[in-house]
């Protein structure tokens, strides 16, 4: 709503017209207030003033501006011409101001609100009575100013409107990012006033600095450093701003500059300068750093090294691990003779290591690991104090133990490497010092050429993942308490390791160990053994623990001394005793079944007349078990040889030479035991042994060695032959056809012959050759890598299975056509 300004010398009831009140009341009942203004000018001369009661006549009314708010809703609006003095218009002028002024809207047309009732016509303002210029447009002129101006302000606005939608729509789209250098990039809301230094590796190198000054040991490690801080080089220059007084600065001797990212280091902070020439009446800069004592690089990216180091006189240790230097950069170090800690390891050393290591005479750790290294040089035997030596993981396929063994060496670490063949040679004779040797991983095929070496000090042996098949008598080793050996090719226990009295954890997994030492059950000290992939001859130990091994172990031992001290009991016993008299002596007689029972009597021989008592022709089964025969009592054997079918002679100590001389035949023969009688080989049983319907053999615990011989060659109706726990190390097709228990468990058998898988049960019966099919197969414990001890721990099927699976295509349409008869 537009307002308009009231005439101060009105009364309050005489108020203005608002635009659609002056337009509602009648021409006559309109009356604007007079005001002076200029006369009109007609034909050049000055018009009369108009008096006030022309002024008042509805002639003289004046079209409202728009400026004044009229509403532009009352349209059209007809102009009156105004009356002139004289009255010189004519009709046309009057026709045309006549005509119908059309206004453009340009906002919403508000609801009309009718006037009230009973107004009274306000004053018109100031604007509205300005006479003054109404002469001076044309009412033309006039309507086509106020109609540009209308539209001129409603464009104005509408573009106005337009811009700032188009604005805020494309900054909705399309936000900009922030600039990668913008004034917000920093911002921190931790920070949000910038009260913080802009590097905050100021502050704390400043802070480490001024500790380091009144410490002597500086440490400005990962901090992400490029190049060693002026303000480090600095550090001794006065600072009035210090909180650190001149006379609190002491001489730094430790500085820890590791892990940044040093490329090189400045010579102004090491200077190749000799202190002992220095003037002491010439105002210099000297050596701040020449008094350090241990100085630590490592991990940075160093490629060089500034020839100052070697001024360092007093510097005892150095780490300059895990950098970029090669072997010419670190021959000035090889000149600093004061160091006791040495480490080059992670570096890109190549090739043999430099000689003048020699000149390092008062070293006592030197680590090289992680380097390129093919030979260290025997002038390591000038350095006399040598206590750690540590070269892993580089390329060495020797070491220098002659030098070695000259020096107070306790710790040799050289895992990972390329070393080959022997790994101490035979002139070294004893390694006095040592406590720690680590060779694993590398391609060793013996430890020492010198059977009986010796290691007194030795606590820790790690000679894992080698190629190593046995080692030496250790039962000197009294110091050792873990040895691991894991992963390599050794056959048994080494010789004295029963012996040891410390010894705490052992590791022998995977190699090929068949027999575990029943001894071992009676080491006290013994906390961890494993011996797990191992091809023991007794599987169940595989998933015992330790504790239960032992156990175990240490029951056997106690029956093997319990059964000793019997033995030896019943001996001595020879020469105490009364003799018997005859009435005393046991009578034979034969049991029910034929059974003529003569075991555990002590028998050294067996004679005919002892049968006399007896009616021999009953006898059937014979058992002459823990005696201590030497051979076949033949004589007898052949009275009692037609209607005997069972004979035991196992547990006697038989003498495999004089085991059988001549021929024997036992025509109803049918199991025959010779289980642990000490046989080294069948050969005497099988040509002079006559016994074609023999059934069962069994030669357990005994010496067998070679190939197990094909026996039913010699008794065609033997099914079952048990040779488990012998040293037989090969098996053949042929002495396999047509059994069908087979045991030959615990022995060292290297590999089975993929045809047996032919002997299955599902198989033709013309590859049994005339026997029967193998149903039962025992091979646990043998030297052989496959199958694998999960397959062979699933029984003779999956064995079976398993080996006609591999037999190639050919070969199994060739051997199912001629093997055996059909």
């Amino acid at each position: 709503m537009t307002n308009y300004s009231r005439s101060p010398s009105r009364s309050s009831s005489s108020r203005q017209l608002s635009g659609g009140e002056l337009f509602a009341r009648p021409q006559s009942a309109i009356r604007l207030p007079s005001r002076s203004r200029p006369s009109l000018s007609v034909n050049g001369t000055a018009a009369q003033k108009i008096p006030p009661e022309a002024a008042e006549t509805p002639s003289n009314l004046k079209r409202p501006s728009i400026r004044l708010g009229v509403n532009p809703a009352v349209t059209p609006v007809t102009l009156k011409s105004h009356a002139t003095p004289n009255n010189t218009f004519g009709k046309s002028d009057i026709e045309t101001r006549q005509q119908t002024l059309h206004v453009k809207k340009t906002r919403k047309t508000p609801t009309k609100i009718p006037p009230p009732p009973h107004s009274k016509p306000l004053p018109t303002s100031k604007s509205l009575s300005a006479n003054s210029t109404a002469p001076e447009l044309t009412p033309d002129q006039q309507s086509e100013l106020e109609i540009r101006k209308a539209s001129k302000s409603s464009n104005a606005l509408r573009e106005s409107i337009a811009k700032a939608k188009a604005a805020r729509k494309a900054a909705v789209q399309n936000k900009p990012k922030p600039p990668s250098n913008g004034t917000w990039e920093n911002f921190d809301i931790e920070d949000p006033f910038n009260q913080q230094s802009e590097d905050p590796n100021k502050g704390i190198l400043r802070k480490r600095i001024e500790a380091g000054r009144t410490s002597g040991h500086l440490n400005i490690a990962a901090l992400s450093l490029i190049e060693l801080p002026k303000e480090v080089l600095s550090m001794y220059d006065f600072d009035p701003e210090s909180s650190v007084g001149w006379y609190e600065s002491v001489d730094l001797v430790k500085f820890i500059a590791a892990d940044n990212e040093f490329t090189e280091l400045p010579d102004a902070a090491f200077p190749d300068i000799d202190l002992n020439k220095l003037d002491p009446n010439v105002d210099e800069n000297g050596n701040q750093f020449g008094g350090l004592e241990h100085l630590d690089l490592h991990g940075n990216l160093l490629h060089t090294l500034p020839v100052g180091f070697r001024r360092l006189q007093r510097l005892h240790t150095l780490n300059l691990a895990n950098n970029n230097l090669t072997m010419q950069e670190i021959l000035v170090v090889m000149e600093m003779e004061s160091l006791r800690d040495l480490s080059l390891a992670k570096n890109q050393i190549q090739g043999s290591f430099t000689p003048d290591i020699k000149n390092l005479r008062n070293l006592e750790v030197l680590d090289l690991h992680d380097n390129s290294i093919t030979g260290l040089p025997e002038d390591l035997r000038m350095l006399k104090f040598l206590r750690v030596l540590s070269v892993g993981n580089n390329q060495l396929v020797s070491l220098p133990f002659e030098a070695l063994s000259e020096l107070p060496l306790k710790d040799l670490s050289a895992a990972r490497n390329k070393l080959n063949g022997v790994l101490i040679p035979a002139s070294v004779q004893k390694l006095e010092t040592l406590q720690n040797l680590d060779v694993a991983s590398n391609a060793l095929a013996k430890f020492s050429e010198n059977g009986n070496i010796e290691l007194p000090n030795l606590q820790t042996l790690t000679i894992s993942m080698n190629r190593i098949q046995s080692l030496p008598d250790i039962s000197q080793w009294q110091a050792l308490l873990t040895l691991y050996a894991e992963d390599n090719q050794i056959s048994e226990f080494p010789q004295g390791f029963v012996d040891l009295r410390k010894i705490k954890s052992v590791d022998f997994t995977g190699n090929d160990i068949s027999k575990v030492d029943e001894k071992i059950g009676l080491m006290e000290s013994l906390v961890t053994l494993r011996i797990s992939n191992n091809p023991l001859r007794e599987r169940k130990f595989l998933s015992m623990n330790t504790e239960d091994l032992k156990r175990q172990l240490r029951i056997r031992c106690e029956t093997e001394v319990q059964d000793t001290d019997d033995e030896e009991g019943s001996v001595a016993t020879q020469f105490t005793l009364a003799p018997e008299t005859p009435s005393q002596a046991p009578t034979w007689h034969v049991k029910p079944g034929g059974i003529l029972d003569r075991s555990y009597t002590n028998m050294q021989e067996l004679e005919v007349d002892k049968l006399s008592p007896i009616n021999f022709h009953e006898v059937k089964c014979l058992y002459l078990q823990h005696n201590e025969l030497r051979c076949f009592p033949a004589p007898v054997l052949s009275v009692l040889a037609n209607n005997l079918t069972d004979l035991d002679l196992s547990y006697n100590p038989l003498d495999t030479d004089s085991l059988l001389s001549s021929s024997l035949t036992l025509p109803n023969l049918q199991t025959l035991n010779l289980g642990a009688t000490r046989l080294t080989t069948l050969d005497p049983i099988l040509n002079n042994l006559v016994a074609p319907s023999l059934s069962s053999l069994d030669v357990s615990y005994n010496r067998l060695f070679g190939s197990l011989p094909p026996v039913r060659l010699s008794y065609p109706n033997l099914m079952t032959l048990l040779a488990a726990d012998n040293c037989i190390d090969r098996l053949d097709f042929d002495a396999v056809q047509g059994i069908q228990v087979l045991d030959v468990g615990n022995n060292n058998i290297a590999s089975i012959p993929l045809k047996i898988g032919l002997l299955r049960a599902e198989g033709s019966s013309k590859n049994w050759g005339g026997g029967s099919a193998l149903r039962r197969f025992e091979i646990a414990g043998n030297s052989f890598r496959v199958p694998r001890w999960q397959i062979v721990a699933k029984g003779t099927d999956a064995i079976l299975e398993w080996l006609k699976d591999r037999i190639p295509a050919e070969d199994l349409c060739q051997w199912e056509s001629d093997i055996g008869p059909s």
